[in-house]
């Protein structure tokens, strides 16, 4: 009983030491702005060499970096793009490599802990396991910690989309309002940029300016913006911008229209959510009722039961 306690208390331990080890810290958002422009800077493809790893660091980084290099090479070969994952991953700070490397450890490390598992549960368990049982176990327990960084991903990014997509509503608002005023669309956009501090619209005025020094039309630049993070609606508006930018009057139009359809999903979305929430509240009351009354009947029955 104490060797199977023993055991159980190291597996344990060697499963939180590795989700410690390979999980990334937290960094704040305008640290995760500045690994996104640079992922994406002229020249980004040199400097994303990685740098070296200084005496009494994390070891684990080079073994992440070269797996996720790897990887990434075989599934470039393949034709394998990662879309979803690599949008993800531009609203949350991480090179595709780095989770990539991460999946391929993780997997590995599900792998050991399966095994580890089986051994633990014949050993100490004193059960009869059949003969590919261990094996099957370890692949389970691998396939699950490989999708691990992608569901966290998924979760981070879709947190972010839907802040951005707030901003996005008031800044295609001030964009309008810029315009109305008599201004220009490349005056609009950028001077409507610079009114909030938030990381959306600091990713923005970002994408404007490096679109400014490179000659490039705003709008194309805000289009290919949207399809790097997933954006749907950031890119479907410079697609449709970039067709009518000649006209003012239907480019400012144009952005009321999408700022207000954008709003009204909003307030769908939080109708909804609201709607979820009392559900689920009134679920919890009738359950609150039914265990009050199953308190209060107990006694009442066994009395009842006994004659």
């Amino acid at each position: 009983m104490i060797a199977a306690v023993a055991l159980g208390g190291l597996l344990g331990a060697v499963l939180f030491l590795f989700v410690v080890r390979l999980s990334p810290p937290k960094t704040s958002p305008l640290v995760q702005l500045a690994q996104l422009d640079a992922q994406h800077a002229p020249g980004a493809a040199a400097a994303a060499a990685p740098a070296p790893v200084a005496a009494g660091g994390d070891w684990w980084g080079p073994v992440r970096l070269w797996a996720g290099s790897w990887l990434a090479q075989q599934l470039a070969r393949r034709g394998v793009a990662y879309t979803t994952l690599r949008q993800d991953l531009a609203l949350t700070g991480r090179t595709f490599e780095q989770a990539l490397g991460r999946k391929v450890t993780l997997a590995g490390a599900g792998l050991v802990l399966g095994l580890l598992g089986s051994a633990v549960i014949g050993w100490a368990g004193d059960i009869a396991l059949p003969a590919g049982a261990p094996i099957v176990l370890a692949v389970v327990f691998a396939a699950v910690m490989f999708f691990l960084p992608d569901l966290e991903a998924r979760q981070e990014a879709a947190k972010r989309r839907a802040e951005f997509r707030r901003a996005l509503g008031a800044y295609l608002d001030l964009v309008a309002l810029e315009m109305a005023g008599s201004a220009a669309p490349a005056e609009a956009l950028p001077s409507a940029a610079r009114i909030g501090t938030g990381w959306p619209l600091a990713l923005i005025r970002d994408t404007l300016y490096r679109a400014t020094r490179a000659g490039r039309s705003p709008w194309t630049a805000l289009a290919d913006l949207g399809q790097r993070i997933g954006v749907g609606e950031l890119r479907d508006l410079g697609q449709l911008i970039a067709l009518v930018s000649h006209d003012g009057a239907r480019v400012r139009s144009t952005l009321t229209a999408r700022a207000q359809t954008m709003r009204r999903h909003e307030l769908a979305d939080l109708q909804g959510r609201a709607g979820k929430a009392d559900q689920s509240m009134r679920i919890a009351q009738i359950l609150i009722g039914l265990g009050f009354i199953a308190f209060l009947g107990y006694p009442a029955v066994v009395a009842v039961m006994r004659f």
